[in-house]
């Protein structure tokens, strides 16, 4: 176990950051801490003495050491990256440590630092990720958070910032549960599309639960003739989905039948010979019946087109 896990088990634990303006990392990296232990108090400060009392110290410092849980990266001598070249920030740094006991497995921590930490890390780290398009300005769960600053037109005395930085740990910390809830779920998902019938020649897949699908799929070589994943949604209707051609594509392996395209109900019935049909989206990546074999009745007839 790590030294950061056996401080944050002790009672009264301090964690103390710098104080004034606040950024995404100190903030997420708080949050993880709350969740680790709700009682951890959070000083914010920039009194050296009081700083290096703390427990734990985090983003503020100059010091790197796990074993005396410090946990800081704008040192000079600081070179903490990822393989992809993507530094650590303290949220980074705390995630590391934490990760795992926050989530119910390696590869759901794992997760979580692709889809959030990483990104907050690059920013925080003067790490450009992607161009965005000149007219659009995508808001970042970075600029979501650092938008709980003082603006340059507020007065507000000192001590606001630290109310400011308590309701951005808030949010912080609901984001964060979000994103280990959801990370947790894509894999126990794993399971449950591993267990799905393959059937139709190793066209079709049949699962008993809606899961995310997608990614398991298009990553395991046992699906490569996969067309088409049938399952269930929460009003008992079953969803005839198409298999992108890639992830992230909009293209399929093979779409429903273009005779299918926007209709739904008795107009759906008529076309396909199948009463009890639901809908076709006019994309004809998605269909529906309100039965299994109704789905699967669906999936012969597009596997003919």
């Amino acid at each position: 176990m790590s030294k950061l896990k056996t401080v944050l088990q002790q009672p009264g634990v301090v964690a103390a950051t710098h104080s004034g303006t606040f950024h995404a990392d100190d903030v997420l990296a708080a949050a993880a801490m709350r969740l680790a232990n709700p009682s951890v108090t959070i000083l914010r400060s920039r009194d050296a003495d009081r700083l290096n009392a703390a427990d734990i110290l985090f983003d503020v410092g100059r010091v790197f050491n796990p074993a005396t849980c410090r946990f800081d990266h704008h040192q000079l001598e600081y070179s903490e990256a990822r393989e992809n070249g993507i530094p650590y920030s303290s949220f980074g740094l705390v995630w590391r440590e934490l990760g795992d006991i926050l989530c119910d497995s390696p590869a759901a921590a794992s997760r979580v630092d692709v889809s959030l930490v990483q990104g907050v890390d690059a920013v925080d780290c003067g790490v450009t990720i992607s161009k965005e398009p000149v007219s659009v300005k995508l808001m970042s769960i970075s600029a979501v958070l650092g938008s709980f600053n003082n603006g340059w037109q507020d007065v507000t005395p000192p001590e606001a910032m630290n109310d400011a930085f308590e309701q951005a740990v808030g949010v912080a910390k609901a984001v964060l549960q979000n994103s280990i809830r959801e990370a947790n779920g894509f894999e126990k998902a794993k399971a449950v599309v591993e267990q799905g019938e393959i059937l139709e020649s190793g066209r079709l897949l049949l699962l008993e639960h809606g899961v995310p699908w997608k990614e398991t799929v298009l990553e395991a070589r046992k699906y490569d003739q996969l067309l088409y994943v049938i399952f269930p949604d929460a009003q008992n209707k079953w969803h005839v989905s198409c298999v992108p051609d890639k992830a992230g594509g909009y293209t399929n392996r093979k779409s429903l039948p273009l005779a299918w395209a926007g209709l739904d109900g008795e107009e759906l019935d008529k076309v396909t010979g199948i009463k009890g049909c639901v809908f076709c989206h006019r994309a004809r990546f998605v269909g529906g019946h309100t039965t299994k074999d109704g789905a699967i009745a669906m999936v012969r007839l597009a596997l003919q087109a």
